[in-house]
């Protein structure tokens, strides 16, 4: 014989979501699953107390199309509960759709990373790194400045593709443009809160907010690396860091930029 699913005791309301009592409905609010107390409220509390309930029990799984719909729509919902509400539960559906939606809209145009403590080189061996890369997309030139060598330059003009390949790269892979968020540069900024506004351009309103961020009173001593970096939509970064050690994406960068200046390894 089989057992009975254990179902809550009384009724539902679908304006609340929760199960009460029969007595807590009316005739005509048992009919529509709305109680006394949610009948009491106008329309647009119900359709915003529905829209609550339906975001707090969101399936967090592979949205549907309709469903994905849904919830954008709701992230501009005149309710700033509501609204709230879905992006919270939107970030949660979709940890990573910040930073996709930013990668789309950047290019980088400059940039000139400076790098001035130790390193490990790609043997594994630690060595003093006092360099500047700087790189300039219009021109395709790569140039390292070795301040060691009294500051003796070198420079490499990159094919269009290797260029467009590189900069993908530091996007991309490497995430310049989270690097301030990621390694805790300005801890005294507020957490960066952006408002979505739609499926490629969400955070494009507060993208230029985001990147141009007045540095933070710098401390005594010299960084042990800086990057400042200008896009092509003109927003530009300015970051830098005094821990005396490289964090591994800066150290990817360094180690990748480094490599087109290595002598290359004779065939025998």
């Amino acid at each position: 014989m089989s057992k009975k699913k254990n179902r809550p005791h009384g009724h539902y309301c679908k304006i609340c979501g929760e199960y009460k009592a029969n007595e807590k409905f009316s005739g005509k609010g048992h009919a529509a699953h709305i109680c006394k107390a949610c009948s009491r409220l106008s329309a647009a509390e119900k359709a915003a107390a529905m829209d609550t309930n339906r975001l707090m029990n969101f399936p967090m799984r592979r949205l549907s199309e309709s469903e994905k719909k849904w919830l954008k729509a709701k992230m501009k919902d005149e309710c700033p509960e509501v609204a709230e509400t879905a992006r919270e539960v939107f970030n949660a559906c979709f940890p990573h759709a910040e930073r996709n939606a930013m990668k789309k809209q950047l290019v980088i145009n400059t940039l000139s990373f400076e790098v001035h403590t130790e390193v490990y080189d790609g043997y594994g061996d630690m060595e003093m790194a006092d360099r500047r890369f700087t790189i300039d997309r219009k021109s395709r030139v790569l140039t390292m400045t070795d301040f060691q060598a009294e500051g003796e330059g070198q420079s490499v003009t990159l094919e269009g593709g290797q260029m467009a390949k590189l900069l993908r790269y530091i996007v991309h892979t490497l995430e310049i443009f989270m690097w301030e968020q990621d390694y805790c540069l300005n801890p005294d900024e507020e957490d960066y809160d952006p408002f979505l506004e739609g499926e490629e351009g969400f955070f494009m309103e507060d993208l230029e907010d985001r990147l141009e961020i007045q540095p933070p009173k710098e401390p005594e001593g010299s960084p042990s690396w800086r990057v400042q970096v200008e896009y092509t939509n003109h927003t530009e970064q300015d970051m830098c860091s005094y821990n005396d050690y490289l964090s591994d994406r800066p150290e990817e960068l360094y180690l990748s930029l480094l490599e087109y200046f290595e002598p290359e390894e004779e065939e025998f």
